[in-house]
């Protein structure tokens, strides 16, 4: 035993000596990422689809600026400014802009995405900071938020356990089109906060909590113009559970489970022009689940995997059961890690009054290269009641089936490139198809599809 202390001793000496003579970080970093995104999309604005498409494009430039105070991984302050510039051609789709932006149609403008400054090693300890600022949020599937926020954010990193404490409110849009902050989304104040745990190697469970406080919907200006005829003051809170165990098959999951309730205040103007409101207690839940296999042993890696999901069914009224905010967007990373939506790059349902299924093989075609086919189904729960989506086809009472989709996608990263000592380059790209073949509860059932093409650079 003493041999061992006397060699524990000695390498916590050298370890310090170490650090002294390790290369030194830079204390300014600046990259960039280019973002394009073209396709066919369904005609969205009109009434019946009939098949017909209609050509978009985007691009997105991103440059990022990042400082920290030191040299060392224990510097004790950093700070990040992002900047976005998006050109729009025609009405790209929320999930070809691999952000949680609704894009108008021809639509162009300059956007400070983040600009923060954190302290680092609060109270010596470097897996505790603190950050102020506008910061982006995201859950890696996009269920309870996904939001930039102008923000305090208490995070706390480590090798088992992680949690934050975030609260704050979107001020406006710092946008260079002179666009204000949606109604919707103004005099909203939210918390943010979760806690996590690896219990063991590979496996994790998580509880998560979006608060928020609507007082946005009760100006007589709003009302009158239509522009925010509802507030919801209440939270979101459930647990999440993932991991991943095996080499030859490795087995995954990944389970969402959320509670929602709060009061949802309505607003409405009379002949007269007077207010009007009503309140009820909102009280819902959602569940959403994921099981894969993949064999590694094989050089082409094949996966299966099921994918499943529901809400409460709501008992009497649209705004009866769980639903989600403008801030929760179901984006989730797909083939060549870019943004895709839980049933592919076409459908972008609200997940309220829905259930889906669908099923996914996923095979690498060649070294960095991947091929992913998803088959799935929705249903609506409540037959009365409508479902929230782009697509404006009229709903038939008392049919459930909204309709099957099908999505193939093809995606490539390239090997890093470097570019420096401390710079690499890297592209991602993806080609897809939709098909969603409507069911009988569309009155005037189509199939509609989409071609996708998005190519992404980091350097």
């Amino acid at each position: 035993m003493s041999r061992l202390r006397i060699s524990a001793v000695a390498i916590l000496s050298v370890l310090p000596i170490m650090s002294a003579f390790a290369d030194p970080l830079p204390r300014h970093t600046y990259d960039q990422r280019l973002y394009f995104s073209a396709g066919e999309a369904p005609e969205y604005a009109k009434l019946f689809l009939d098949d017909e498409t209609e050509p978009n494009g985007l691009i997105r430039y991103e440059p990022r600026y990042y400082w920290r105070s030191g040299d060392t991984e224990w510097h004790r302050w950093d700070a990040q400014v992002r900047a976005k510039l998006l050109l729009a051609v025609g009405r790209p789709s929320s999930l070809q802009t691999d952000d949680n932006g609704r894009i108008r149609e021809d639509e162009h403008y300059a956007e400070l995405r983040d600009i923060w400054v954190r302290r680092r090693m609060l109270f010596g300890s470097p897996s505790l900071s603190l950050a102020l600022g506008r910061q982006s949020y995201k859950d890696v599937e996009g269920v309870i938020w996904d939001l930039p926020l102008e923000s305090l954010n208490l995070d706390y990193q480590s090798s088992r356990w992680r949690a934050h404490l975030v609260a704050g409110q979107q001020m406006t849009t710092f946008r260079s089109d002179d666009s204000d902050l949606d109604p919707r989304d103004e005099d909203i104040f939210r918390v943010l906060a979760g806690v996590g745990k690896q219990w063991m190697p590979g496996h994790w469970w998580e509880l998560q909590l979006h608060y928020q406080d609507d007082r946005s919907g009760n100006q007589m200006k709003r009302l009158e113009d239509l522009l925010d005829v509802r507030d919801f003051t209440g939270y979101w809170a459930g647990v999440r559970l993932h991991g991943e165990s095996g080499h030859a098959p490795a087995i995954g999951y990944t389970v969402n489970g959320l509670f929602q309730e709060g009061d949802l205040q309505r607003y409405m103007v009379d002949g007269q022009g007077s207010r009007l409101e009503s309140e009820d207690r909102v009280q819902g839940y959602f569940i959403q689940s994921e099981l894969y296999g993949r064999i590694d042993s094989l050089s082409w890696r094949p996966a299966l995997g099921l994918r499943a999901g529901t809400t409460d069914e709501p008992d009497y009224a649209v705004n009866d059961s769980y639903f989600q905010s403008r801030v929760q967007s179901n984006r989730r990373p797909g083939v060549a890690d870019l943004s895709t939506g839980v049933l592919g790059d076409l459908l972008d349902y609200e997940m309220k009054n829905l259930s889906f299924a669908a099923v996914w093989y996923r095979q690498q075609l060649w070294p960095r290269a991947e091929l992913e086919v998803l088959a799935g189904s929705l249903q609506r729960l409540n037959t009365s009641i409508r479902v929230n989506s782009p697509i404006s086809n009229p709903l038939v009472d008392g049919e459930s089936h909204l309709g099957n989709v099908v999505n193939v996608a093809l995606g490539w990263q390239s090997f890093p490139l470097a570019l420096s000592e401390r710079r690499q380059m890297q592209v991602s790209a993806r080609l897809s198809y939709s098909a969603f073949e409507m069911g009988d509860a569309y009155q005037r059932a189509e199939q509609i599809h989409q071609i996708l093409f998005v190519i992404a650079g980091r350097w």
